[in-house]
This record gives C-alpha cells, structure tokens and sequence, in this order.
C-alpha cells in the first residue's frame, strides 16, 4: 500500500489527528485517527483537502474504504472537514464502491456517519455500505 497524501493536526506540539490516504492496485484507502477538537481544523487540513481531489485525478480505483474505526473524537468543527475529505474521495472517484469500516459499539459513528456521507441521496447510497467492527 502506498501512501498519496497525508494530512494531520498538530496541537500543543503533539500530532493528534491524522488523515491518510493510501492505493494498493485499483483499491483506495483512507484513515481518519486520533481526535479533532481543534476551532479550525482547515488550518491544518486545507492542503491536504485539496491534494485529495488532485491526487486522485490521476487514478483509477475500483474500490474506496473510508476507515472510521480509530477515530475517538470529532467537534462539531471537524464534522466539516470530514464531510469535505469524502466529498473529495467521492467526487475523485466516482465509479468506485465505497466501504465505511466503522466502530459498532460507537453510537457516534452510527448514527451520526450516515449523514456526514450524506448516504441519502440516491447516487451515494447506491455505492455506500457499512462494515461494523469492535473496537
């Protein structure tokens, strides 16, 4: 697996949140890790936001997993950059099916993740399913 782009918020010193966007063949994968409690996580994010689109512009992918399981915390301000992040795998890769690996026991991740994706919406519910896994 071959990491693309990579994004992280640093806070206090410490590197707290990571977004990390990997292509192993025709599969993308991408991890959410850590917590995002800052105020305005685009200052950390931007760029990497928007080397998601760019990079996967150049790609042919099959397959998408959007990994939610290491996760702990997310503001109400990272919902936002979450939402944006998969937008951007979404729109980069717009064949692809796409796998949300999210933590079963987390009533957080299960209730709140279906509508960041916005899985309502016909097109995006159509390629959208759920893997639970335990923490």
């Amino acid at each position: 697996m071959k990491v693309i782009t990579f994004g992280e918020i640093v806070d206090a010193g410490q590197s707290v949140f990571h977004s990390v966007l990997a292509v192993d063949g025709r599969a993308l994968k991408h991890r959410f890790e850590g917590v995002i409690r800052v105020d305005n996580p685009y200052r950390s994010l931007k760029e990497h936001i928007d080397e998601i689109g760019q990079k996967l512009g150049a790609l042919s992918v099959d397959e998408i997993t959007i990994d939610f399981a290491e996760l702990r915390f997310c503001n109400s301000n990272g919902f936002y950059v979450i939402m944006d992040i998969v937008e951007a795998l979404y729109a980069g890769a717009s064949d692809a099916k796409v796998t949300v690996r999210r933590l079963d026991d987390d009533d957080w991740q299960r209730e709140t993740l279906p509508i960041l994706l916005n899985v309502d919406d016909e097109a995006i519910g159509r390629r959208t399913s759920f893997t639970n896994v335990r923490e």
